[in-house]
């Protein structure tokens, strides 16, 4: 896959997280569950936030080897996350596949 492509496709996935852990049905969802985990839920939020800036705001051509050599892992995370939007309802499966995602972006593009 092109190096632009793997950025267009990371960055609709990660779109896609922000808009789930925004929705009414994730927030339905977080309301059983414990203060510590509703923090992780938030921070989580957050770093798909700043992927998502992160990914917006440098050029392709910057990272394209950094694209590159982790083309598998965004790939998997991607799947991952595509897998967890099925059972959106689960929010803990939700937040590991998108921090997993977001982590692989803060690999490719260092702050």
């Amino acid at each position: 896959m092109m190096s632009g492509e793997i950025r267009g496709k990371t960055l609709s996935e990660l779109r896609r997280a922000r808009k789930n852990m925004m929705s009414a049905e994730w927030l339905a969802g977080l309301e059983g569950v414990s203060a510590a985990e509703r923090t992780v839920a938030a921070t989580t939020l957050l770093d798909v936030c700043m992927a998502i800036r992160r990914l917006e705001n440098v050029g392709v051509v910057a990272i394209r080897r950094q694209l590159a050599d982790n083309e598998n892992e965004l790939e998997r995370g991607i799947r991952g996350l595509q897998r967890a939007s099925e059972r959106l309802h689960r929010v803990k499966t939700y937040l590991r596949a998108a921090a997993v995602l977001a982590a692989t972006v803060g690999k490719v593009v260092k702050p």
